[in-house]
Formats: C-alpha cells, structure tokens, sequence
C-alpha cells in the first residue's frame, strides 16, 4: 500500500515517490499560525501526467483523504438502505442563490436532476474542488445486515439445496458489480462503444438474478413446503453489499 512521506519542506506530504508509478500526488499547508491551518490537496492525474488540484481541508489528515479518494452515490432511496452505495462516475450542479450547489451519483442515478449540468468527477473536482464525506442530505446509512458473507454461507449450509441457493445468490454479486461498473463508466464516457458492454451486462445481471431467485423458490419448497416464495431485501441489500466491495478492486471501478 502506497504511503505518505513527508517532503523535504516543512508542510509538505506526498503520496508515494514522484517519478514512479506509485505515486499520487501531494497535500501542502497553504496558511498557519496565528491564521487557522488550510490545506490544499493535489492529484497526479497518471493519463495527463499532470497535477490536479481536489480540494482543501482544516487537517493534514482531511486533506490526505482527497487525494484518490472514494466519492459514493448521493441518492438517498429509502430509511432501511439510506444512500445509494456504489461508486460516484457524475457530479450534478447547479447555482442556487449565488450558491454552487453540488450531488455525486452513480452510472444508475446519473439522469436525475435533469436541470442541472453534468460534470464527469474527475472534471469536477479539476475545476472546483471535491472533497469526500462532505455533508450530503439525510445522514448515509449503513443497511445493518446479520449475515456473514455469501461464500461463509455456502460453507455452512446444512443442505444440498440450500448450498446451491447460495451458490446461486453468490453468481448474482459479479454480474451487479460489473452492471454498474459501465453504468459508471457510461456514464463518464456516453460513447456507442460502451453502451454495448452496459446492455450486456445488464442481460447477465438480470440472467443471474433470475437463476437466484429460482434456486431461492427451490430452497424454500423443498426445505420449508413454501410455494412461490420470493428473494427477501434482506438477501437483496447482502448481494448489494458484496457487489459494492467487488466492484471497489475493479480497476477504474469507483
């Protein structure tokens, strides 16, 4: 894992080592004593070879989380799921009473607020500044799920058809990662070229969902004597859950 060192000037952190691929970019203390800190935040942009500047925070360590930062949807769906979990690809702004206003979505979410200009992130925070976790409306909720991990549960499934209705839920978190990887990536970059690979994917998901759910209505008819039962939410959001930290190690995913 890439690690901040400190440069050779006071007020001055990089990301891994200038000149190599590690490297990341770099924080710098723009104001000090008796003025309170400010810290301004700078990416390398490794496709430009260029340093951009995301953002400024009160800490070195706010400053720091900046830089490759995460940026999560903004879309608040429901009290039990709270915001949309997977990865920003758009900013949406809008000035409002001299105001810049701002909300980070997903590919799925990219065509709300239609209103409002369109920004890819990356050209968003080139031209304004990004910082993550930065109040959103509504606080972002954590789904709480008792459930171990999906392969944990095919480990410890006490019969053949609950092993493969597992099984089954675990083909679905692959399909729904990579669906709303070029939804994100779609969305960034609306080209013809990618709007094949969204539709595929789209046909896998809703192949691996069905297989799910067909595996589930099996499970629970032949363990339980329930007809027609269908996928809980419960077992939705854990499938959401895997699917966001499956497609957080997909290269370019975020």
């Amino acid at each position: 894992m890439t690690e901040w060192r400190k440069g050779s000037y006071d007020g001055v952190f990089y990301l891994g080592k200038e000149g190599t691929e590690e490297y990341g970019g770099y924080v710098v203390q723009v104001d000090s004593a008796p003025n309170p800190e400010k810290w301004f935040a700078y990416e390398y942009d490794t496709e430009q070879r260029t340093t951009v500047w995301v953002g400024w925070a009160p800490t070195r360590e706010d400053a720091q989380t900046a830089v490759k930062a995460e940026f999560l949807c903004e879309i608040y769906r429901d009290d039990k799921r709270g915001h949309c979990p997977y990865p920003g690809a758009v900013v949406r702004t809008i000035v409002y009473r001299g105001e810049r206003l701002r909300t980070v979505l997903c590919g799925e979410h990219a065509h709300v607020l239609k209103n409002w200009d369109t920004f890819r992130l990356e050209e968003y925070r080139a031209r304004y500044g990004l910082m993550p976790n930065e109040p959103i409306i509504g606080e972002r909720i954590t789904p709480p799920l008792d459930h171990p991990t999906i392969k944990e549960c095919v480990y410890d499934a006490t019969t053949m058809t609950e092993r493969n209705m597992w099984i089954a839920l675990n083909r679905v978190v692959r399909p729904l990662a990579e669906l709303h990887y070029w939804r994100g990536h779609f969305a960034r970059y609306p080209l013809d070229l990618n709007k094949r690979p969204c539709i595929d994917a789209h046909g896998q998901w809703k192949r691996a969902q069905e297989q799910a759910q067909g595996m589930y209505a099996v499970y629970m008819r032949e363990d339980h004597g329930q007809e027609n039962a269908t996928l809980p939410n419960e077992l939705l959001r854990l499938v959401e859950r895997e699917a966001v930290e499956c497609l957080k190690s997909k290269k370019g995913g975020k």
